[in-house]
């Protein structure tokens, strides 16, 4: 029982990245309420997920990757999609993408020096994700399009700020691993 327990937040994370193809396939089918609903559905899960994980100390190493994994292919595919009915500016999902892929190479290059990194997300990594979900929100919503491509160049403003602040972060602590090991 304990283990089934333990592994709630992993559950909704499997759920969550289960929710994206069905997303999706609502998004095809211009079946946008649904898919709002879904999306909403998503983010609740990731908020319960890890508050849950924090709260009873339900932290796994299987949780730590593929949350924010599950996350961050929930967000991508609600810009691409959002962007292929072109309710947002087509630029956006490929910024986005790009920040998250130079920081999974940056991540893995940290890995291959096999020093001992903080990799957990900050603040400005959460506020990001908030205002992509927002953004996102009042596309469905069908707030106007003045409204929303403002909010979006902020989401692209922090996703780069984002990026800046995790590299600096990173680069920072392997520096300090590295004089660590000297000593």
């Amino acid at each position: 029982m304990s283990f089934l327990l333990k592994n709630i937040p992993n559950f909704l994370t499997i759920l969550r990245m289960a929710a994206v193809p069905i997303f999706a396939s609502l998004m095809m089918d211009e079946n946008l309420f649904a898919a709002a609903v879904i999306f909403v559905l998503a983010e609740i899960t990731d908020v319960l997920d890890g508050i849950i994980a924090r709260q009873f100390n339900f932290i796994t190493a299987f949780g730590k990757i593929v949350d924010p994994f599950a996350d961050k292919l929930m967000q991508l595919t609600a810009l691409f999609m959002l962007a292929r009915r072109e309710l947002i500016h087509g630029f956006v999902p490929w910024l986005v993408l790009f920040k998250e892929l130079f920081l999974l190479i940056s991540g893995l290059y940290i890995l291959k020096s096999k020093k001992k990194v903080d990799v957990s997300s900050k603040w400005f990594g959460k506020l990001t994700s908030v205002l992509l979900f927002i953004a996102i929100m009042l596309v469905f919503l069908n707030v106007p399009s003045a409204i929303t491509d403002t909010m979006f160049w902020i989401c692209v403003g922090m996703a780069i700020f984002s990026a800046v602040m995790y590299i600096v972060n990173y680069y920072k602590q392997v520096g300090e691993a590295a004089i660590n090991e000297q000593e």
